[in-house]
Order: structure tokens, then sequence, then C-alpha cells
């Protein structure tokens, strides 16, 4: 299984959107078994697979001791989707993020990925949504990520985190994760205006991270799918934000071993 981690510490920069889309056609256009688990406190990504209320989810098991792979299976629930699946969050995570801060015996960063180590081998993906914080929850998340990708908005306020973002990356892979790989950053609420493509020119420039080839355009479609909790390639498989979520796909598994396979 191998784990991709959808991280920005900013708000509003379309990580829940773009995590559910990406395991969504990881799972329905090339034919992944995929587990996305939400881990913002928000449930974002559980609103948008209908599936958002008082389940256990992911605050349960970084609370959990010695969880077995049935413990772990028990909170893992259907999308609707065939091969998608997910774990879900609510504002328990607030809590167990707290609870994880204050303990000390035992090794917090790496309860996540002890946790997912049950479910390694019945799934090709895990998709990880993360909330817009440096908290336990975030560090856990990096600590059991193989790869990171970061969607960024062309602004200057983005722009000014990012830094921090890629800094905070290293540090969890030189002290926590060292297979963990910063696989680049893609825009979102893209638009062809040349102050975008001159923010996009500052950041490859700048060499702070890969910059996807593959960016996401505004487009009404997505915030509608959010409301109808329909992933894009459902809601709206048409619309140009469905494409480009495909392609974006696309860029990332190329990058990986993992985009052999059928794909329709």
């Amino acid at each position: 299984m191998r784990t991709l981690a959808i991280v920005n510490l900013k708000g509003g920069v379309g990580k829940t959107v773009s995590a559910a889309n990406v395991a969504h056609i990881l799972a329905t256009v090339h034919h992944k078994k995929v587990l996305l688990v939400d881990g913002d406190k928000q449930g974002s990504a559980s609103r948008y697979f209908s599936v958002y209320g008082e389940h256990d989810g992911t605050a349960a098991l970084l609370l959990a001791d010695g969880l077995d792979a049935e413990g772990v299976e028990r909170v893992i629930y259907r999308t609707g989707y065939y091969g998608l699946d997910i774990i879900t969050s609510n504002l328990e995570l607030y809590a167990a993020d707290r609870a994880l801060y204050d303990r000390q015996d035992t090794d917090t960063a790496r309860v996540l990925s002890s946790v997912l180590d049950h479910v390694r081998n019945d799934y090709d993906f895990c998709i990880i949504d993360n909330g817009p914080s440096v908290d336990t929850v975030t560090l856990n998340v990096l600590a059991a990520a193989d790869d990171v990708l970061i969607p960024i908005r062309p602004d200057e306020f983005s722009f000014s985190g990012l830094l921090d973002l890629v800094e905070q990356v290293d540090a969890v892979r030189a002290a926590v994760n060292p297979g963990l790989t910063l696989r680049g950053a893609f825009f979102t609420h893209w638009q062809n205006r040349e102050t975008f493509w001159q923010a996009r020119r500052s950041l490859e420039d700048s060499g702070i991270c890969p910059v996807f080839q593959t960016a996401i355009n505004y487009n009404p479609k997505v915030p509608e799918s959010t409301l109808e909790e329909k992933p894009l390639c459902a809601f709206a498989p048409r619309s140009w934000a469905a494409i480009q979520y495909k392609k974006l796909t696309a860029e990332y598994l190329a990058l990986t071993d993992s985009g052999k396979g059928k794909e329709g």
C-alpha cells in the first residue's frame, strides 16, 4: 500500500476536494483498491462521501491501544464507490490530538502508521486528507506517508507558508520517516491570467519544491460537487475540474512505480 498525504498549513486551498477526487479516480479510473483517511477535524472528506456522523474513525484509531487488524477494519466504511473505502473523522479528532500530545508512554508520532500496517496488504493506495494545522495529527500523517502533495493557491498568502511546510516535511523525514518524499505542489483555483503564470514561474524558479504541470482551474462545479456530496467524476464527469484531476492523478502515478495497470 502506497500512502499519499495531501497537506497544506493554509485553509481554503483545496486539500479535501483534492484528496477525495484523487482517491475516487484511483479507484474508479485506475481500478486500484483505495483507503481514504479523513485526518481533518472538520470531517469534510467524510461529508463528501455522505458518511459524516458519529462513526468511530481516525480519532478512535489514534487513541486505541493494541488494535489488531479486526479492530481497524471495524472503523473502515464503504463509500458507495467500488474499490474506495474511508476512515471517517469528526470533532472528536480535536480531543484525540490533545490526548496524544499529552501522552508520555508511547511514540505518539507513529501511531497512525502502526495502525495502517494492519491493512497494508488490503489496499493499493491510502490517501490522507489533512487539516490546516501543525499538530500531533499532522505529525502522524507525515510519519505514515510515503508521498506528499501540496495544493496551493497562486497568491502570496499561500506562498508565505509553503517554505514552512517544506521545512516541516524535511524535519519529519530526518527524525521519523526517512522514506517520505515530497512529490511536489500543484496549483488550484487556477485562472489563465498573466499574474497566475508569474506566480507559477516564481515558484518553479524558487526551487522550494517540484511543481506539477497539471493545475486545477477555478470551476463552479467543484463547490457544487461538495454540496451534492459526490466526487467530480460522478457529479460532473465532463467538467474541466474532473478532467484536470484525472490528469493530476496520472501525473502523480507516473512519478511512482504504481501507475501500471488498466485504466478505463
